[in-house]
């Protein structure tokens, strides 16, 4: 009887860390859509180049979203290429943390009467060393990374090569159009990452 509770024991806990991945699943793969859509609809509030209260929050929970949606991605790789996986995801998670401090800017921007460029810059540039490792350097990981794992994904054969091709462009699209505030190749290139991650959202969580 000990060997049958045992037994039943085991396959209850195979059963519950099951329904635990199957969460662990979908959670990754609803991420994937929601992070890009989060981040189109922000765009679209926007004003004078600049966020507001209302694409400042919306922008905060969509790095919300793209720490899962980064981790389901990472988790594809693992087996292929371990070290970078983990190192890799890490990069990725401070480069979120970076979209989501210049979404809290955005917010204080508006409260603070700044409804310009010329105006956030100025503020900008006082914040010195601390800018740098606060806003730059996770600004530039972030689009880095997307196209990184996207080469990654096709070496693993995850995902085809148009696709992971068509992320990469996505990836160097969203600085070349934040940077110079281009408001128009902004909203392409949010809907470009978008259709192409949740296209992989549904070729790898499918099941």
């Amino acid at each position: 009887m000990e060997t049958d509770f045992i037994i039943d024991k085991t396959e209850q806990i195979n059963m519950e860390n099951q329904n635990v991945n199957q969460i662990q699943r979908r959670v990754w793969a609803v991420s994937l859509i929601v992070a890009p859509l989060l981040l189109t609809i922000d765009q679209f509030f926007w004003k004078n180049g600049i966020l507001t209260i209302t694409s400042g929050w919306i922008q905060v929970l969509s790095f919300v979203a793209w720490i899962p949606a980064f981790q389901g991605l990472f988790d594809q790789l693992k087996d292929k290429f371990p070290r970078y996986a983990v190192y890799g995801f890490l990069i990725a998670i401070y480069s979120c943390i970076g979209g989501n401090n210049f979404g809290v800017e955005g917010i204080y921007n508006e409260v603070l009467g700044l409804h310009d460029v010329t105006a956030a810059n100025e503020i900008r540039a006082k914040f010195g060393v601390g800018g740098v490792f606060a806003f730059y350097l996770p600004g530039l990981l972030f689009p880095l990374s997307l196209a990184v794992i996207s080469i990654q994904l096709m070496r693993a054969k995850k995902i085809e090569s148009w696709l992971g091709i068509m992320i990469v462009i996505a990836a160097f699209g969203f600085p070349a159009s934040r940077m110079p505030r281009i408001e128009l190749i902004a909203h392409i290139d949010n809907f470009l990452i978008l259709i192409t991650l949740t296209l992989v959202s549904v070729k790898l969580y499918k099941a």
